[in-house]
C-alpha cells in the first residue's frame, strides 16, 4: 500500500509575480535585441557615443529575466511556508 502522508512539494504557480515581471522584462529585452541587430545605425551610435543602446539595455533585461525565472524555480512558493514567524 502506498504512503499516503507525503506531502508533496508546493507547486511553482504562473501567477507568481516573479514569473509575469521576468516575462514582461525578457520580451522587451528580446524586442530590444532584435531593434540593436537590424534598425540601429551609425547615426543612432553617433547619439549615444558609439555605444549600442539597444544592445547593452537588451542583454540587461534578458539577465534580470534569467534571475527571475530562476528564483521562481528554486523557490516556488514564495516563502510562504503557512507556518509562525
Amino acid at each position: 500500500m502506498p504512503d499516503t502522508t507525503q506531502t508533496r512539494p508546493a507547486k511553482a504557480d504562473l501567477t507568481d509575480i516573479r514569473v509575469i515581471i521576468g516575462a514582461a522584462l525578457g520580451l522587451i529585452g528580446l524586442f530590444l535585441l532584435i531593434v540593436a541587430f537590424t534598425a540601429t545605425g551609425p547615426e543612432q551610435l553617433a547619439k549615444t557615443g558609439g555605444i549600442n543602446g539597444n544592445l547593452w539595455s537588451g542583454l540587461g533585461l534578458l539577465v534580470v529575466a534569467v534571475v527571475m525565472a530562476i528564483w521562481w524555480r528554486v523557490n516556488p512558493t514564495g516563502g510562504a511556508s503557512g507556518g509562525g514567524h
